[in-house]
Order: structure tokens, then C-alpha cells, then sequence
């Protein structure tokens, strides 16, 4: 049976039951079977199989790694790779080449030799970095210039006076939402439709919408010093404070509503705030129950209530 098929005719029972128990069966179209892609929650009948209209989506995104894990609709896998993962690869491979990694691709940047300036591109390469100028993106004449300042330093047994600046396109508020995204869709295969139903999910979908301007608030971590491997979902139960579901993967963490809902989004955020030091780190120690990470949908709190 094909992946996508065998998710649909897991997902799509337990959707009914869910939103039967819940008192909102009758938004469904009709009482067939349907699948809601979680970012949108617009429902799917099975010949959206057949049509392509359920994709799957890996978390995080393949481009950083990701593993496929769940359907999503077409439109929302899509537009999230064009609007917010496409910023998380630039963000990633940008931290990259600071902490001196290697990039899978070289970054724009602008070089200035003896105050000229031209457009160009930028690559880690070992311990050093490799620098070209891009025709294409430069006047002639400045290309010349540039490189006769270069050349007339090293005739001068001098070490050219070279800077270089990224010039990235990154937008810090689309990267996090792009882990955000990843945080919800990895929650939501872990514990099911009972969990992202719930109105404190419903600022998430807002701000993964398409062309979205909806501003979360700061519920998103980031810590170079933990493993870019790290896989984890985790109950929150201490502190008392932070009840919620904290999402770990690599570098991120995104602190979520938790099924009770004990705090709203942006009750958890104020929470998360209160106990930020100066420095704006949060020092403290969070323990709870661990979740395994999914593989694939397993709806654990809708198959706990049959």
C-alpha cells in the first residue's frame, strides 16, 4: 500500500471519531471518510490521494535534514518551502559558516579591496574562504578596478586590504516560523488530532499561513551547543510554570500549549519571559515526560480515548 494511502486510512477514522466526540462531526462535508491537513485544517476525501492533493511532508524540512513523517496538503507544503524553509536553509547554512563549517553552496556577498566595491559570492572552504566575484552582478569597469587594487597590493609585497559583507536574503522571522512549523507538525504526528484541535493551537496555523502577517509570540529557543541530531518531545511537567510540550530539534526548542490547556500561547510566552535572565537565556531545567518521536502519524492521546 502506498505511504500516503496507508496515512489517509489511519488518519482519516480517527479524525471522525475525534471531532464526533469533540461535537463538531458536522463540519465535516459529508460522512464519509476525510483527512485534514493539519496546517489549514481543510478536510480531504480520499480521491485527493489520487489527485495529489496530500502530499507528504518531512520535519524539519528535507532541505535540514528531515525525515518524511505525515501528509500535509499540496498548497501548505509548498508555500511553507517557498515562505519559511527556504530562510531556516539560509539561516542554517549562514550559522554554519560562522562557527567555520563547510557550505553545500556558496552565499552572496559584497567584497570592498582599497574602498571598491563589487557583488559576489562567498564559500567556507577548510579553514579559509573562498571569494569570487560574479560578472553578471558587476560593471565591467568595476571588476577591472577591483582587481587591479588586489593586484596592485600584492606587487607591493602587501596583504590586500579585503573585506567581504553577507548579503543573504534571510528573514529571522520566517526561519523561526519554519521550526515552529516543524515543532507543531512533529507534535501533531505524535499525539494526534485531540491535541491540535484545541483553540490554543489556533495562533500556529494563523502564522504558517501563506503570506501570513500574524506575529507569534516568542516561544522559540535556540542553543548552538546541542546535538543538530537531537530528536525529542517532551511533557513539561517541572517547572509548574512551563506546563506545555517542548518540541527539541537540533539547535531549537519551541515550547507548545499542552493538551490541558493550561496556558495560552501567549500566557506560556509571558511565563517563558518571566524567568529570561538579563541576558535574555532562560537558566533552567526542564523535566517531564519524553515522547517518542514519530516516524510517522501515531496519534497517541486520540487512540488512548476510543
Amino acid at each position: 500500500m502506498d505511504k500516503r494511502e496507508n496515512w489517509f486510512r489511519e488518519g482519516a477514522p480517527l479524525l471522525q471519531q475525534v471531532m464526533r466526540q469533540l461535537g463538531i462531526v458536522d463540519r465535516l462535508p459529508t460522512d464519509d471518510l476525510y483527512y485534514a491537513c493539519p496546517c489549514c485544517l481543510f478536510a480531504f476525501p480520499y480521491a485527493a490521494l489520487e489527485a495529489r492533493n496530500l502530499t507528504i511532508e518531512h520535519v524539519p524540512p528535507e532541505s535540514l535534514g528531515g525525515k518524511a513523517m505525515l501528509l500535509t496538503c499540496k498548497r501548505c507544503n509548498n508555500d511553507a518551502g517557498r515562505d519559511f524553509d527556504s530562510h531556516a536553509q539560509k539561516r542554517a547554512e549562514f550559522q554554519n559558516m560562522m562557527l567555520g563549517n563547510g557550505t553545500t553552496r556558496p552565499m552572496r556577498a559584497v567584497f570592498e579591496a582599497d574602498g571598491i566595491q563589487i557583488n559576489g559570492e562567498a564559500q567556507r572552504a577548510g579553514n579559509g574562504w573562498f571569494l569570487q566575484g560574479v560578472p553578471k552582478r558587476n560593471r565591467k569597469e568595476k571588476l577591472d578596478a577591483h582587481e587591479k587594487a588586489l593586484r596592485a597590493a600584492s606587487e607591493r609585497g602587501e596583504s590586500p586590504d579585503l573585506k567581504f559583507t553577507i548579503k543573504e536574503r534571510i528573514s529571522s522571522r520566517h526561519a523561526d516560523v519554519s521550526w515552529v512549523r516543524s515543532a507543531y507538525l512533529a507534535a501533531f504526528s505524535a499525539l494526534g488530532w485531540r491535541y491540535i484541535l484545541q483553540p490554543a493551537l489556533n495562533p500556529i496555523r494563523e502564522q504558517i499561513k501563506p503570506g501570513s502577517s500574524a506575529t507569534l509570540p516568542s516561544i522559540i529557543g535556540y542553543n548552538p551547543s546541542h546535538d543538530a541530531d537531537l530528536r525529542q518531545i517532551m511533557f513539561v511537567e517541572e517547572p509548574e510554570r512551563l506546563s506545555s510540550v517542548v518540541v527539541r530539534i537540533g539547535h531549537y526548542t519551541v515550547f507548545l500549549p499542552d493538551p490541558w490547556g493550561t496556558w495560552t500561547m501567549e500566557q506560556l510566552a509571558e511565563e517563558i519571559s518571566g524567568l529570561s535572565d538579563e541576558a535574555g537565556k532562560v537558566p533552567f531545567t526542564l523535566n517531564g515526560k519524553i515522547v517518542p518521536w514519530p516516524t510517522k502519524p501515531v496519534y497517541s492521546l486520540d487512540t488512548l480515548n476510543p
